[in-house]
């Protein structure tokens, strides 16, 4: 039996169902795959989003700083011995990275999987140069997106040796509760949290990269013109007590924490919208299966899930401005006609980026890859 190994960091809640699929999916096909990962930290750890999930076998790892910047160095030997494809993410700060795809000969196959290049930061030359360099040693890559798989053929990986995975999460809950939630149960779920029917809601992470004080004044500004109108935020993370503040303080502001599953789901039928002026990434998945519209802006730093939306088609953006924001969001939600078209395409995509399909295209990666060989 082929055995695969799969490396992370953390298992974040929304890969979960990713993970449960592929090893599903090796054990009816003869090929063993094991998902091994460390404990997150720092803001990571902020988040609380660790996946408990029993298949995770538990790797020892530790965090060093080198130039003000985080790498990550992981006991991984034990898993490695007799594997025959061992697939880590595409990340500079993984020294793992480095002693496996450095060596001129090594005993297995090493994929890696991520954006494909930087799409939310600018680069420097040798950061450029590092991950270029990992990524032409890779044998075999697991792109996110297309544009991303484009990117890493550019850097010399044959197309031959690219699996596009499109990037999703497990949207049963959303599309199904859509069908069946009842206006009595959307009541419930605004009334015991002070909601308006006028409500855009933040769901992700509250850290630097979803830019929280350009939300919290451009919900002000919203709020200003129409007092009805109310952002809803849903996550945790390292800005938390932003979020906390600005809900004490102000009728605009509503926070309900982290939410998961149903209650997830329920937060974001009970909105209009999806106001993202921060990074947009696979919240774009969600937006697709509750036929919620993201709002955003043309802030350069998005994910690679950003190009799953077509602005004035399924989605807003809008400049980047906080004010324009603000009055741009209200503009969407008042407008009865714009908003139910957006709203229906947003619904029309869902099926295209589903979490069964992104597991059967990694499978069928992981399977051709065992297939050919490794490059080198």
């Amino acid at each position: 039996m082929k055995r695969v190994v799969i490396l992370q960091e953390y298992v974040p809640t929304y890969r979960e169902p990713l993970f449960r699929q592929l090893i599903r999916l090796g054990e009816e096909n003869g090929i063993s795959i094991c998902v091994a990962a460390g404990s997150p930290k720092g803001s990571q750890a902020l988040r609380g989003d660790t996946s408990p999930a029993d298949f995770v076998r538990p790797i020892r790892q530790r965090e060093l700083r080198f130039a003000g910047r985080r790498m990550v160095f992981r006991q991984i030997g034990h898993y490695l011995e007799d594997a025959d494809l061992v697939i880590l993410e595409q990340a500079r700060r993984n020294l793992d990275a480095y002693r496996m795809l450095l060596p001129n000969r090594r005993s297995s196959m090493v994929a890696l999987w991520g954006h494909g290049k930087d799409y939310v930061k600018s680069t420097s030359r040798i950061e450029a140069y590092l991950n270029s360099l990992l990524t032409r040693r890779c044998d075999w890559f697991f792109a996110y997106t297309e544009s991303g798989g484009h990117s890493v053929q550019n850097l010399g990986v044959p197309s031959t040796r690219v699996t596009v995975l499109r990037n999703s999460v497990d949207t049963k809950m959303i599309v199904q509760k859509s069908a069946t939630i009842s206006s009595t149960e959307l009541a419930h779920f605004r009334d015991t949290r002070g909601l308006t029917d006028n409500v855009a809601v933040f769901v992700g992470g509250l850290d630097e990269s979803k830019r929280i004080p350009f939300l919290l004044e451009a919900a002000e500004v919203a709020h200003s013109l129409d007092p009805s109108f109310r952002l809803l935020v849903v996550g945790d993370g390292v800005q938390r007590p932003l979020i906390e503040k600005a809900a004490e303080t102000s009728d605009a502001v509503v926070y309900a924490g982290a939410l998961f599953g149903a209650e997830k789901t329920r937060a974001l039928l009970s909105a209009k919208v999806i106001a993202m002026p921060g990074r947009v990434g696979l919240i774009a998945v969600d937006s697709f299966a509750a036929g919620r519209p993201i709002v955003t802006t043309d802030w350069p730093w998005h994910a690679p899930e950003f190009e799953y939306l077509l602005p004035g088609i399924d989605s807003l953006t809008t400049e980047d401005d906080s004010r324009i924001y603000g009055e741009s969001l209200l503009g969407l939600m008042n407008d009865t006609a714009r908003l139910g078209f957006l709203q229906n395409n947003c619904q029309a995509k869902e099926a295209d980026y589903s979490i069964e399909a992104m597991s059967q295209r990694y499978f069928e990666g992981i399977s051709r890859a065992l297939e050919v060989g490794g490059r080198n």
